[in-house]
């Protein structure tokens, strides 16, 4: 038997940080063949679609966390983002407003709540991870100030909007016994998965993004418009934090005031399992995402097995340390 020569293994190592995600990708394989080994139900099509049901929904939030970061930056208020845009439309709904106007503000509320991080990071040049700690307060407030502190719901009849939004695909539901509980939440996620892609390794925006993340001195230097980078950022991570919870909404028909609280952590955990690294400028959409789906077969996993849930909070903190240790040491080898 021939074993490989250092040389050789570090040329492989080489290679693999050229891949971000493959930690990521081997860590939610092995995690997948675990539960199917030793958790009972595990491989059911409910539980699979639970899995990727809860998942879209922060996976939608994580796509605009992964693209902020890769430019170097953090946005910590989309949880509570998320919060105010579900408030605007399950009131405006209830109030009798048109369902696809409610929508409409939504979106626009949770955008420009996003481009005022924008504004400030860039403004004032204080950190992003100081500037959204101060908003995600504020605009918890924001969200706790227009539902009075109480619940909301939509006691009408539901609209058309909402099975457009997160309706059960029940042609796929109907295939298995008992039916499944797929819906279209998820294929909203996978979308918007392959669109931030495609905007983030084709365009210019997207080369533009890995610039500002790995040295704004340098791009800035190159004529890349830094400040419009971070701005567009800071705006689509407010805008897909709001869709999130529209879309949310749109299936639970009600809405609290805590709704999305630690959301931001559970994003950026999911960026940092995917390859996306904390200094900007290196990580894929196609990385955080498999940091959402691993996260949630986690949770799903030990929730079959009764394990309580401060065992998912030790192992997500497991799973990021060795993750960021091992995307640390492979970007060394590039």
């Amino acid at each position: 038997m021939v074993s490989s020569t250092p040389a050789q293994r570090t040329v492989s190592l080489r290679r693999l940080a050229h891949y971000p995600e493959a930690v990521a990708a081997t860590s939610a394989l092995l995690i997948f063949f675990f539960f199917s080994a030793v958790a009972e139900n595990f491989l059911t099509p409910i539980s699979i679609a639970n899995i990727l049901t809860f998942g879209s929904i922060t996976g939608i939030v994580v796509i605009g966390v992964a693209l902020l970061m890769i430019a170097g930056e953090f946005d910590l208020s989309v949880g509570s983002t998320m919060a105010v845009a579900s408030f605007i439309f399950a009131l405006r709904l209830e109030a009798g407003m048109a369902p696809g106007l409610a929508l409409l503000l939504a979106l626009t509320a949770s955008a420009m709540l996003g481009l005022i991080n924008g504004l400030i990071v860039v403004g004032t040049g204080i950190p992003s991870f100081i500037a959204t700690l101060g908003t995600m307060l504020v605009y918890r407030g924001i969200a706790r100030a227009i539902g009075e502190g109480q619940f909301a719901s939509f006691t009408g009849e539901p609209p058309f909007l909402f099975t457009l939004l997160n309706g059960g695909v029940e042609s796929i539901n109907r295939l298995f016994s008992p039916p499944a509980t797929f819906r279209l939440s998820i294929l909203w996620f996978l979308a918007l998965a392959v669109v931030s892609t495609y905007l983030l390794m084709r365009t210019r925006y997207g080369n533009w993004v890995f610039a500002t993340g790995g040295n704004v001195g340098a791009a800035r230097a190159q004529g890349v418009p830094v400040r419009r980078v971070k701005l567009i950022g800071f705006t689509l991570a407010g805008l897909l934090a709001g869709l999130a919870g529209v879309i949310q909404f749109a299936h639970r028909l009600s809405v609290d005031p805590l709704r999305g609280e630690g959301l931001e952590l559970v994003a950026v955990a999911a960026c940092v399992i995917g390859g996306v690294q904390l200094r900007g400028g290196v990580g894929t959409i196609l990385g955080a995402c498999i940091g959402v789906v691993l996260l949630h077969m986690l949770e799903q996993g030990l929730v079959l097995m009764q394990v309580p849930v401060q065992v998912f909070q030790a192992s997500a903190g497991l799973i990021i340390l060795v993750a960021v240790m091992s995307n640390t040491y492979l970007a060394r080898q590039h």
